[in-house]
């Protein structure tokens, strides 16, 4: 199904604002060329947080851009920097006590700030090895995922099924969400070297949604008990639609690679995310709805806006009435209250529930949502440019 121009030509500035704008910052300004590694964050002059803690997520989410960058030809030299931080955090946190895995979090001089092993972490590891490999052929890459995964799976997996929360492990709740980046980085690795066995563990986890993460109105839920059974504490109806739209564009891949029939989890999810995920006050994705849709948090965050555009391009794809309209609209909402506001290459991150920036820095790991975001404009689209030029945001 045709998209309508305007579509065509904001997904156009939207790219031109990555290459143009924001990734020239971010491979500049984001990158410590006094210490080495990724900043976490800049200011809200867009000038980096010399002091902050690093995120391992973070650092693997801009290996993972500029790897990315560099095979779409975005960002010629993508690979160098790329591998240059994957050297920068491969030397400090992997196994730094002589412990497999990755740790959570390092010092700006690249101590280890957290030792503990996170799933979440361990994920987006495998994420930036995974495209490392693909943009660079280097096998050092692949058999770096390859040990990390023979960690997950000997020390960190749940007799319930899926794995721990970390190492050590935390008390319940379980989530969904970082089994949901698993699900990314085995659809990453597979596209990287066509091996079966991570697609098949995708699908090992496309299971642990059937049986026991969908809710009877359809909603996605976050929070569990030791066995899957929804958590009983405060939180254990909460579902979020940002969440709901991110499966939506990660079924839909997976279902291009395996072939498996998800046409009823796609529907579902957007359906409901569709329905109840919007605060009527500021039209933003807001964060959290209840398993009923009554609201839970009115505030939003950019990548919720990134994830609704991604779902809708790919149901607009799919001639779902009224997507085409809505993957605009998020387009125009991402430029409007996001992008326009902030620095060169920037964004405002987050407002809350009146619609005001609830806001003290911009965090670096969301170039991840709106990079991934702006690919998707291009593999549903196409490449057509829109003339308006986007570096000036």
């Amino acid at each position: 199904m045709t998209a309508p121009p305007a579509l065509l030509d904001a997904a156009g500035r939207f790219r031109a604002w990555i290459r143009d704008a924001a990734l020239p910052v971010w491979a500049d300004r984001g990158w410590d060329a006094e210490q080495g590694g990724f900043h976490e964050r800049f200011d809200l002059a867009g000038q980096p947080d010399r002091d902050a803690v690093r995120r391992v997520r973070s650092q693997a989410r801009q290996i993972y851009v500029f790897a990315h960058g560099e095979h779409l030809g975005w960002y010629p030299g993508g690979a160098d920097i790329a591998r240059r931080g994957l050297d920068w955090l491969e030397a400090r946190a992997w196994a730094p006590d002589g412990n497999p895995g990755w740790v959570m979090k390092l010092n700006p001089d690249g101590s280890v700030a957290d030792p503990t092993r996170d799933l979440y972490e361990q994920a987006f590891a495998l994420l930036a090895l995974a495209w490392v490999y693909r943009a660079t052929g280097d096998t050092g890459a692949l058999e770096l995922a390859n040990k990390t995964l023979a960690y997950i799976d000997t020390e960190m997996a749940h007799p319930a099924g899926g794995w721990l929360e970390s190492v050590p492990d935390r008390a319940p709740p379980r989530r969904q969400n970082p089994h949901m980046h698993m699900f990314e980085a085995s659809l990453a690795l597979f596209d990287a070297t066509k091996d079966q066995a991570y697609l098949d563990r995708a699908g090992s986890i496309l299971a642990l949604m059937r049986r026991h993460w969908i809710a009877e109105s359809g909603a996605l839920l976050e929070l569990f008990e030791s066995d899957w059974e929804r958590f009983s504490g405060k939180g254990g109806r909460r579902t979020e639609p940002g969440h709901q739209y991110e499966w939506v564009w990660l079924l839909d891949h997976f279902r291009e690679r395996s072939g498996e029939d998800v046409s009823a989890e796609i529907a579902g999810l957007y359906a409901f995310a569709r329905t109840y995920g919007r605060n009527p006050k500021t039209g933003l994705i807001m964060s959290a709805v209840g398993d009923d849709g009554a609201p839970l948090d009115t505030s939003a965050r950019t990548w919720q806006q990134t994830e609704h555009l991604k779902a809708s391009l790919i149901q607009g794809a799919a001639g779902r009435s009224g997507a085409w309209d809505a993957a605009g609209d998020a387009l125009h909402r991402l430029f409007a209250r996001f992008l326009a506001p902030a620095p060169a290459g920037c964004w405002i991150d987050a407002y809350d529930g009146q619609g005001k920036p609830d806001v003290t820095g911009i965090t670096a790991s969301t170039l991840y949502h709106l990079f991934v975001a702006a690919v998707e404009t291009k593999r549903i689209l196409g490449s057509r440019n829109s003339a308006t030029k986007a570096a000036s945001q």
